[in-house]
């Protein structure tokens, strides 16, 4: 069954394929490759697993249902802010073929046209002065990179707040690659632009399934690991109900509820969760429930057409 959506995909001979995490320490640098550049423009790309091509469809399906369905009501105030954007091109490690990342992906739809501004946020210099260079390239006026770490708020919220109307509608996706993003910056988001949906990454079956048990063994040892989650959490509420008799679902389980508690008290409503294989789930909440029904839309199927359990 063929892909359902477009991502400019080509093949990359310059990929040797298949490297462990040890190579892609050697020859990356966040995430970004030192040897193999863009087939399609000589840019640096960023090395990803193969599921990360789900991930993109469901964020950018999301995205175009989001645009379309809201752009009469809120016509010249949509905005579209992504943040640990990358550079705009990755390529596959398994199937060396590369292909346009959320950010491109982004731009290209047609619903595209329904948005007042994007903007792209990444912690590296060089990923930001790529991707700048990517929307260059692609005659796009109002989309921009600039440099942002959500561990520093300010960073981002006060480009937010003079780049913004606080009354617009607005959809905000962040996807790192740990449960590293403090929620703070998820509140400061909220208070510059109260009118948004959020599409976040949580990196359970990675970061947290890697760590959640040691942080109960050696809570001394794993002390930073502790503390990293219960900022991504709001509290240490997760930390105060759980022990060491808790079964691996029963931990995920628990921190995901935990933090869609947090989530609520910021004034959201409706929440789901979509699992991207065993390695993350990206994380859905709304305070609207037209918002809600557009999740479900884009969710009916998945990548290749199938139809989706939730």
């Amino acid at each position: 069954m063929s892909i359902r959506y477009q991502c400019n995909f080509i093949n990359n001979p310059q990929c040797k394929g298949r490297c462990n995490r040890e190579e892609r320490q050697d020859v990356a640098e966040s995430d970004l490759c030192n040897i193999v550049r863009s087939v399609n423009d000589g840019l640096p790309i960023r090395c990803v697993g193969e599921w990360a091509q789900q991930k993109i469809y469901l964020l950018t399906q999301y995205f175009g249902i989001f645009a379309q369905g809201m752009s009469n009501r809120w016509k010249g105030k949509i905005n579209y802010i992504e943040v640990c954007s990358g550079p705009g091109r990755c390529v596959n490690r398994q199937g060396r073929s590369e292909f346009d990342g959320t950010a491109l992906s982004v731009i290209k739809r047609p619903e595209f046209k329904h948005v007042n501004k994007a903007l792209f946020f990444d912690i590296n210099d060089t990923v930001i002065t790529v991707l700048n260079q990517r929307i260059k390239a692609l005659n796009v006026a109002n989309a921009q990179a600039y440099l942002g770490d959500y561990k520093n708020p300010e960073t981002i919220c006060d480009v937010l707040k003079s780049e913004l109307e606080s009354n617009s509608l607005n959809l905000v996706i962040i996807d790192p690659t740990d449960c590293s993003v403090p929620f703070s910056f998820i509140s400061c988001i909220k208070h510059v632009l109260p009118r948004m949906d959020l599409l976040i990454n949580v990196a359970i079956g990675t970061d947290f399934n890697r760590n959640v048990k040691n942080t109960l063994n050696q809570p001394q040892q794993y002390k930073k690991t502790i503390d990293k989650y219960c900022s991504f959490l709001g509290d240490d509420y997760f930390y105060n109900r759980i022990n060491k008799t808790c079964t691996d679902k029963e931990l995920r389980t628990l921190f995901l509820s935990t933090y869609e508690s947090s989530l609520r008290s910021l004034g959201f409503s409706f929440f789901q969760c979509v699992p991207v294989e065993s390695y993350y789930n990206i994380m859905f909440a709304s305070q609207s429930e037209r918002g809600n029904d557009f999740w479900k839309k884009a969710t009916k199927y998945d990548y290749v057409g199938q139809g989706s359990l939730f």
